[in-house]
């Protein structure tokens, strides 16, 4: 476990974690990113994975990700449809059985060159050590990827720990071993309004109206993040 100082903190904040403007104003429109797999996510879903899967889509390409060997821990999360690797393994992640438990996993091969993993650390009680884990069965130079909400209603009850923020997903990555290498985060008022009165999640036609055509993504009203990280080893 690596610990960091305070200005090292700092530093991940500026570098790694705090968002230009113009990333909060990106997909305000929806329409220039629409295709075919994107109008599946508009159908019903809760919108944030909206705004997670285009900056996978995009970070994808930006380091040329091509996996060989891909884990994933739910064999319907949406950035699959985005790549095709030639080896695709699923870890199912099952909480009240205890089979898949990301704390406790030691697969034979530990040479993934992806693991993607959604939704999914607001439900470890120890998440470094899930992370730690993820970290043990990751290639050196190879990637990882994960989304968590910041806040959100309580779901999977007993099983639900917590929310992570930015900051707290890039640390928890990097004091594991991990480099973060991009960050993501969305979220606005009219949609926390909505999680807590209704205790349900607000899909992108709601929130739509709701803005006039257009959908705020709010810095200070944060309510999903996600982060592209990689190993990266001197050995």
């Amino acid at each position: 476990m690596k610990y960091f100082s305070a200005q090292e903190l700092v530093d991940i904040y500026n570098q790694k974690v705090k968002k230009s403007p113009e990333y909060f104003q990106k997909y305000a429109s929806l329409e220039p990113y629409i295709d075919d797999k994107i109008a599946n996510l508009l159908n019903g879903k809760d919108y944030p994975r909206v705004p997670c899967v285009l900056d996978f889509k995009e970070w994808i390409k930006k380091y040329n990700i091509i996996p060989e060997k891909l884990l994933c821990t739910c064999s319907d999360d949406f950035e699959l449809s985005y790549i095709d690797p030639k080896i695709g393994y699923l870890l199912q992640y099952e909480i009240s059985n205890n089979t898949g438990d990301l704390h406790t996993f030691n697969l034979t091969e530990k040479d993934f060159d992806f693991i993607i993993f959604s939704q999914t650390l607001e439900h470890l009680y120890n998440p470094f050590v899930a992370v730690e884990k993820i970290y043990e069965h990751v290639r050196p130079g190879g990637f990882v990827f994960t989304s968590v909400p910041a806040i959100n209603i309580p779901h999977l009850v007993p099983f639900h720990f917590s929310g992570i923020y930015p900051m707290g997903l890039a640390v928890l990555f990097e004091s594991a071993g991990f480099t973060i290498l991009e960050m993501g985060q969305w979220g606005n008022l009219h949609y926390l309004e909505y999680i807590f009165k209704h205790h349900g999640w607000p899909d992108y036609e709601y929130l739509k109206s709701l803005g006039r055509g257009t959908i705020t993504n709010e810095e200070a009203n944060i309510a999903q993040c996600w982060c592209l990280a990689q190993k990266i080893t001197t050995d």
